[in-house]
């Protein structure tokens, strides 16, 4: 079985002078599937500046650049995708209006029968936890519950959002969970993000095989 990926999310406060070496260091620690930009920006020409100096970055690497909320600037910046938000009328909207251009993905809620309708809509992905909620050490039971019903009865992927300890990568591998969200178990590791990153890898590999 193959192991979880890791869906790396930036930072919420990036600076340009000094992150691009973080995410280099992050991408030369290990195989990173996708990189959400999710950052509190004053305006758009901010967010379009931070994206147009990163994505490449990530592209370079084979690594997927969704954007979250904002179609223009992923449209201008050349992005992979869009993290849509919102409800499900917002969300299927969204697919309605960018699904030839983005690979689109969206938050799944917290009730079955809600996730349920928004994986019909036609997202790419579908995530379980919230990127506003605060970063806890550990994954919230109820979203990692959602996240285990979810992979192992749909076939749009489920990302799930990991806490600040990495050492969950391995149970949520175990698991089957397609993808893991990380952030500040990233950035704010104490070695750094290369050696962070390397360590999450060796744990999702770990979980894979106790899943095989």
């Amino acid at each position: 079985m193959e192991p979880t990926q890791i869906y790396l999310v930036t930072p919420r406060h990036i600076d340009l002078e000094t992150f691009p070496a973080q995410l280099q260091a992050a991408m030369d620690g290990g195989d990173i599937a996708a990189l959400l930009i999710d950052c509190e920006t004053n305006n758009d020409n901010e967010l379009q500046k931070i994206t147009q100096t990163i994505a490449p970055m990530a592209q370079k690497h084979d690594i997927a650049v969704v954007l979250r909320g904002d179609s223009r600037v992923a449209g201008r910046t050349k992005c992979d995708g869009l993290h849509i938000d919102g409800d499900l009328t917002d969300i299927q909207n969204g697919v309605e209006d960018y699904a030839n251009r983005f690979m689109l993905g969206a938050e799944g809620g917290n009730k079955r029968h809600t996730a349920m309708e928004i994986g019909e809509s036609g997202i790419d992905y579908i995530m379980f936890g919230r990127l506003d909620a605060p970063t806890m050490d550990t994954i919230h039971e109820k979203s990692l519950d959602m996240a285990d019903w979810w992979s192992t009865l749909f076939e749009v992927p489920a990302v799930i959002i990991g806490g600040s300890d990495l050492s969950e990568c391995a149970k949520v591998s175990a698991m089957g969970i397609e993808f893991i969200a990380l952030r500040e178990a990233i950035w704010d590791h104490e070695a750094g993000p290369q050696v962070a990153v390397s360590e999450a890898c060796a744990l999702l590999a770990e979980g894979a095989k106790e899943q095989s």
